[in-house]
Parts: C-alpha cells; sequence; structure tokens
C-alpha cells in the first residue's frame, strides 16, 4: 500500500486525417516505455476520447499529461535570407513571417528563426546567413488546446510537428550512417508539403498544389468509384492489382514532386537519394511507396530497432509501427536521450 502507483502520460500526434496516440510509462524512469499504440481518424474524435478513457481507466476525472505535436494548416516553415542583427525585433520576425503567409500582420503569431542545419534558435550573434522562419497563429494553438481540454488531456509540451519530424528523421540518418539526401513530404487534404534534408541544412520548396483529395479522385476515376469516401475504402484495403496500379493514382503528385526535386538538384548540385512521407494513415501507406517508386527514389523506411534504444525509448510493439510513427516518436525522444546507451 505505501508503493506509489505508477503514472502514465499520452503521446498524441494531430494530423490532417487521423490522430496518433500512444501510452508513455513514467516519465522519470529510463528507458520510456511505450506499451500501447494507436491510429484514429481525425473525423472519429469521439473514439480518441473512448481510448483515453479504456487505457486511462483510473484517471477518475483528473487530466492526464500529454506530449502533443500539431500540424495547423496556417503554418509558416519557410527557409529564408536573414539579417541576425535584427532578430530582437519582434516586428522584424513578425513582418517576414506575414509575407510568406501572405496575410497583413503575424503579430498575433508565434515567431521564430532557426538555424537550417540543426533547428536550435539563432542568436543575434550567429553568423548564419539563412533561417528557418517559424510561425504558428495563437488561434490555431488555443483551438488544438481546447479539443485537449475536452479531451481531459493538459499538454506539458505542444509543439509544430515539422520540425520534430525533420530532426527526427536528421538524427535517424545519423545514427544508422545514412548518406543519401532526404525528400520529405507531409501529405495534407488539399496540399503536400515538401522538404530537403541537404548537406547545409533544411530547404523549404513551395508546397505541392496536390494531397491525399487528388488521389481520392484519381482512384474515383480509375475504380468507378462513386465518392470519395467509396473510393478512400477501396484505397484502404487493396488488391494486389490495385498496389500494382499505384502510379496512376498518384500521377498528380508526382508530376510536382519531380520537377521540384530536378530543380533542387539543378541549382545546388546535390542530388535526393531517398523519400520519406509523412501524415496519411497506415492503411495508406502503400501510397507513399508508390509516390517513391514513381520518381525514382529510394523509400525511408526508419529501423525502430535501432533508433528507439538510441534515443531512450522501450517500446516492445514497435515491429507493428509504420515509419509515419517516427514523427510523434520524435516528441518525446528528448526524454529518454539524456541516458541512453551510447550509439555503437
Amino acid at each position: 500500500m505505501f508503493i506509489r502507483r505508477q503514472r502514465h502520460s499520452v503521446l498524441i500526434n494531430l494530423t490532417d486525417h487521423c490522430v496518433q496516440l500512444a501510452r508513455l510509462g513514467r516519465l522519470d524512469v529510463r528507458p520510456l516505455t511505450i506499451d500501447t499504440f494507436a491510429e484514429v481518424s481525425i473525423a472519429d474524435v469521439g473514439s480518441v476520447a473512448r481510448w483515453l478513457d479504456f487505457n486511462f481507466n483510473n484517471r477518475s476525472g483528473k487530466f492526464i499529461t500529454a506530449y502533443c505535436g500539431f500540424h495547423p494548416a496556417e503554418r509558416i516553415f519557410q527557409r529564408d535570407s536573414i539579417n541576425v542583427r535584427r532578430l530582437y525585433d519582434r516586428e522584424y520576425l513578425c513582418n517576414i513571417v506575414a509575407e510568406h503567409a501572405k496575410i497583413i500582420s503575424a503579430k498575433a503569431w508565434h515567431v521564430a528563426a532557426l538555424n537550417p542545419g540543426d533547428g536550435i534558435p539563432l542568436s543575434a550573434d550567429s553568423s548564419a546567413r539563412s533561417a528557418i522562419f517559424l510561425g504558428v497563429p495563437w488561434s490555431a494553438t488555443r483551438q488544438v488546446q481546447v479539443m485537449l481540454r475536452d479531451w481531459g488531456v493538459r499538454p506539458r509540451r505542444l509543439e509544430l510537428g515539422t520540425p520534430v519530424l525533420l530532426g527526427g528523421l536528421t538524427r535517424y540518418a545519423s545514427l544508422v550512417g545514412y548518406n543519401k539526401l532526404i525528400a520529405v513530404c507531409e501529405i495534407s487534404r488539399n496540399q503536400t508539403h515538401l522538404y530537403f534534408i541537404a548537406k547545409d541544412g533544411v530547404h523549404t520548396p513551395p508546397p505541392l498544389p496536390h494531397g491525399l483529395l487528388s488521389i481520392e479522385e484519381a482512384a474515383m476515376k480509375e475504380l468507378s468509384a462513386p465518392d470519395a469516401e467509396a473510393a478512400r475504402k477501396l484505397l484502404e484495403q487493396p488488391a494486389e492489382e490495385l498496389k500494382h496500379h499505384g502510379r496512376r493514382l498518384i500521377r498528380m503528385l508526382s508530376r510536382h514532386l519531380r520537377p521540384a526535386v530536378d530543380y533542387f538538384e539543378m541549382q545546388t548540385g546535390q542530388r535526393i537519394g531517398a523519400l520519406f512521407c509523412a501524415h496519411l494513415p497506415e492503411r495508406l501507406g502503400w501510397l507513399e511507396e508508390a509516390l517513391a517508386a514513381s520518381v525514382d527514389l529510394e523509400f525511408l523506411s526508419p529501423d525502430f530497432a535501432k533508433w528507439l534504444p538510441a534515443v531512450g525509448i522501450d517500446a516492445p510493439g514497435h515491429a507493428m509501427l509504420g515509419p509515419s510513427w517516427i514523427q510523434p516518436l520524435s516528441v518525446v525522444a528528448q526524454l529518454g536521450a539524456a541516458s541512453a546507451p551510447a550509439t555503437p
């Protein structure tokens, strides 16, 4: 009776299409244990509440501590030239973010300037000539906070998922000696955010004007589905013949991705060798591999058996996880990093 009951926390990642959930063990124990994983459609938020109730049945109305990643549609994550001597001038950062967001003012936004190489916030004594300008409207943050509150969740950390993902992939590549440059796609509903992890840091070409909606529309035509919902169901349970013709479904996206890759390679002299995709539900993961094949890139699937121990995480069910889980797991990777075993 004198042994304190173990307290669990929750990991939550919110995307356009789904909510990724995982139950964390005690935060003061290393390695950090993650023993339960789930993926729920963003359209079925009631299932999130039910999952939380089932996996945290002893909370008795108390809020659950959480670590959360989110991806508001209005976010800005853009590389541009910088005058570091003006970093202490918030108006300077707000004006640049507002210009990229195509809005009048970004004074109601969280803004920052990050080093393109390591993601660390720049200081005025830096010699950097370019920066990643990050911007998130406070209204989008409050909207997520209200959703979490309604679920009975109190976030200890609420982070923009894009820099977390790029940091996780960079660390993974360094850990395993992966020497190919990586194109990263965050596939949203109506567009795809594209990033290049290169030798001189992250590059941020313009978003591609197609996302999951264009894939569903192509499926409606190719599969004679009556609507997008029916097409989505067929895509989630694809027959082998459908997988074989997957390039037809992603051709609108690949037609824009290929020129973006070619242009970057021509401008920088650096060659992209691999593609990583995030945000699509796991049942649609086969489309990511088709996209990589269509633009002649290797499909990058992180080896969690190597990466998780290196960041101090023990996840017995990691063999069942799809590649996109590296994004939410990177949110909590810092928790166990200090006591993680040395990299062989």
